[in-house]
């Protein structure tokens, strides 16, 4: 069982830890918004930058020993179009596979939707990590956008993916 909390500085070096399978998948993590490798200066950056900005906030996810086992952003709160945006969602690798990505993010559409009270929560996936899409389809996504090209990485471009979960789609498949 997972439970949310907010991400804190100590998390990082948890964090820092998690992308030791190389470049490409912490870029697909990232999108470029950090230098491979991952540091703890640029963890307590961030935590520093998400302090000031009030529509956005990291979040973790905790195991039942209260461990890191996850983490995400919640970001670009806009509270007139009642609308979410989740990003640099990532799991703890010794715990891939077995639903806690899911987990994860279901606790964070409750999260969205019951306590926030928004109506569309957004998302974006590279096209070319087919495992992230498959987890936040399950959790209750669907595509929305098809951006090809979007993202440059080395010589290759990477199409991005939208996708959207819906409150009033999301309180019906919890009945």
């Amino acid at each position: 069982m997972l439970r949310l909390r907010p991400f804190k500085p100590q998390d990082g070096d948890s964090l820092a830890g998690w992308f030791s399978d190389g470049e490409e998948a912490f870029v697909k993590w990232s999108a470029g918004q950090f230098e491979y490798p991952l540091t703890r200066e640029q963890i307590d950056a961030y935590c520093r930058k998400w302090e000031k900005d009030e529509f956005g906030w990291p979040m973790a996810a905790i195991d039942e020993e209260g461990r890191l086992a996850g983490h995400l952003l919640m970001r670009s709160a806009d509270y007139r179009e009642n609308s979410l945006f989740f990003g640099f969602i990532v799991v703890d690798p010794s715990a891939r596979g077995r639903g806690r990505g899911r987990e994860m993010i279901s606790l964070a559409l409750a999260y969205a939707f019951e306590i926030l009270r928004v109506d569309t929560v957004r998302l974006r996936v590279f096209a070319n990590n087919p495992a992230a899409r498959a987890c936040y389809e399950a959790a209750g996504f669907q595509v929305e956008n098809f951006l090809e090209k979007a993202f440059s990485y080395r010589d290759q471009q990477w199409d991005n993916i939208q996708m959207a979960a819906w409150r009033e789609e999301w309180e019906k498949n919890r009945r």
